[in-house]
């Protein structure tokens, strides 16, 4: 018996809100607003995961490499820590370099051609 009650009282109030006006309104453009901004958001997530799918394919080969050439071609530990420590600037020059190139290439400039083509749309 109480949960009849209770039933009948929640579809009175449901009947009541869905009556009622609500206290604001939307502007004209707001369904074009939301799908940009959602557009844009589901864009920029994707570039970035293809950039981290690359970014681990060339740190794995690069593992790979590094470890056969340990195993199978009888690389010297010492020697390639005197290589790193030698040149340890050069290599993270590179590298840098290199992780900003992939990035620009991957996300951002895919992200702004994106938005240039979008804006150019509208």
């Amino acid at each position: 018996m109480l949960k009849d009650e209770k039933v009948k009282m929640v579809d009175q109030w449901l009947d009541e809100a869905l009556k009622t006006p609500p206290g604001f309104t939307l502007p004209d453009d707001f369904a074009r607003k939301v799908t940009d901004r959602m557009s844009i958001s589901i864009a920029w997530r994707q570039y970035f995961k293809e950039f981290l799918i690359y970014l681990g394919v060339i740190a794995g080969t690069a593992a790979v490499a590094i470890a056969m050439a340990f195993i199978w071609l009888g690389a010297d530990g010492q020697e390639w820590q005197r290589f790193l420590e030698n040149n340890l600037s050069w290599i993270t020059g590179v590298n840098v370099l290199g992780l900003f190139v992939l990035f620009a290439d991957r996300v951002l400039l895919r992200y702004f051609f994106f938005r240039f083509s979008r804006e150019s749309l509208s």
